[in-house]
């Protein structure tokens, strides 16, 4: 198994890396990311009849961080606001005294909000973490994973990306992790127990089909300019590494889920290669390879999760 490290949109998992680093604890952000669940199967993000929007994974990343803490057997402080608020001032304090312990992964935001990247006025609703080093004069200052270290904005400008409104999956806004402490150490068995359970209930409660008619969706009716897009620049790459890290983390474990993920990588690269030379067809021939192996590998994490 060849492995890839690079530029890939796992913002969330790079942004807890860095904190728990800050802590004293090296955790590799792929195996972060293998924990974290979200690479399975597939969800509709717009139920267009002709063009619908998919993305390829089943999960959150907000409710996947706590998980993949838990998982790892950490203590963590948490804090996030179902309504939006008015007065800041509890969402300012509760991010200074988290602070004093250690450096804060903060998100979802809006990275239409985000003024420092010099490409947010064409990232409106397009969700992202960041991890948090400090607060000080009315300014945060953080680690950006999206290229951009040591960075700092103005508190309320960071507030209004903080809010994620424009988020559909958001539990609330102004989601922060701090405080981390290692309470236990569970063994490479039970990580990969709790992994399993995770990915079966996801597989469970997510919709069953998705690759297959979203392919057929592609053989009728092509492409539409936002999902060649989407694709292009974050879907399909997204997915190879998602898939190559479950794959690496399944191979001490169970060899045939490996395999398999190992399989869908190599195949969603194949994807973005036939998206960028506009052939629809073999697009969805290779859609459709992906999504019979990702039946079967369902069909394995409901047995054995």
């Amino acid at each position: 198994m060849s492995m890839y490290f690079g530029d890939v949109s796992l913002c969330y998992t790079n942004s807890l890396a860095m904190a728990l680093d800050s802590f004293g604890f090296d955790v590799r952000p792929e195996y972060l990311e293998a924990l974290m669940v979200m690479g399975n199967g597939a969800s509709i993000m717009k139920d267009d009849p002709r063009h619908p929007l998919v993305f390829f994974d089943n999960g959150e990343p907000d409710v996947s961080i706590s998980n993949c803490l838990g998982i790892l057997g950490f203590a963590w402080e948490e804090f996030f606001v179902e309504e939006p608020v008015a007065d800041l001032a509890e969402v300012r304090d509760r991010l200074t005294c988290m602070l004093e312990k250690g450096p804060v992964v903060a998100g979802p935001l809006d990275m239409g909000l985000l003024t420092y990247n010099p490409n947010y006025q064409g990232l409106g609703g397009v969700d992202h973490f960041v991890c948090v080093l400090g607060l000080d004069g009315g300014r945060v200052h953080l680690h950006d994973p999206a290229g951009f270290p040591y960075m700092s904005i103005d508190f309320d400008d960071f507030a209004k990306a903080w809010q994620a409104q424009a988020i559909s999956y958001r539990r609330g806004s102004f989601s922060m992790w701090g405080g981390f402490t290692r309470v236990r150490e569970p063994e490479g068995e039970e990580v990969y127990r709790e992994v399993s359970s995770i990915m079966r209930k996801r597989y469970e409660a997510g919709e069953a089909g998705v690759i297959r008619s979203y392919a057929e969706a592609i053989r009728h009716n092509g492409m539409s300019p936002q999902q060649k897009g989407i694709h292009q620049y974050f879907s399909f790459r997204l997915a190879a590494a998602r898939s190559l890290y479950a794959a690496r983390f399944l191979a001490d474990h169970d060899a045939e889920r490996a395999q398999i993920k190992e399989r869908i990588a190599s195949l969603f690269g194949q994807a973005h290669l036939h998206n960028l030379t506009e052939d629809n067809l073999a697009l969805a021939d290779t859609l459709g390879r992906i999504a019979e192996l990702d039946d079967r590998f369902r069909e394995l994490c409901i047995l054995r999760g």
